[in-house]
């Protein structure tokens, strides 16, 4: 499933899953910002959650976490994705 998903429908990781990009914009407040949750292959373990974030046009952070399966880091997605949402951040898209 593509595009816009209600919380509910992250219960269990798509076949396909790749990445989730949230987006945050109030202008009232100055806030222009993104974040960026995605599965990706590593060397050493079967793959990573990537997660990337900051203000839209500077500089981002990376923080990578490695995990033995997307089964067993899946927890980990679904926390991160409740949390940005409970912070105001609407799902832009994802694979």
């Amino acid at each position: 499933m593509k595009g816009r998903r209600t919380f509910d429908e992250w219960r269990e990781p798509p076949a396909d899953f790749g990445q989730v990009l949230f987006d945050c914009t109030d202008p009232a407040v100055n806030a222009r910002r993104y974040y960026r949750v995605s599965w990706e292959p590593t060397l050493l373990d079967e793959g990573a959650v990537v997660r990337t974030y900051g203000r839209k046009g500077r500089w981002k952070r990376v923080a990578v976490t490695p995990f033995p399966s997307l089964e067993v880091a899946w927890p980990f997605i679904r926390a991160t994705i409740r949390t940005r949402l409970r912070h105001g951040y609407r799902v832009v898209g994802s694979v």
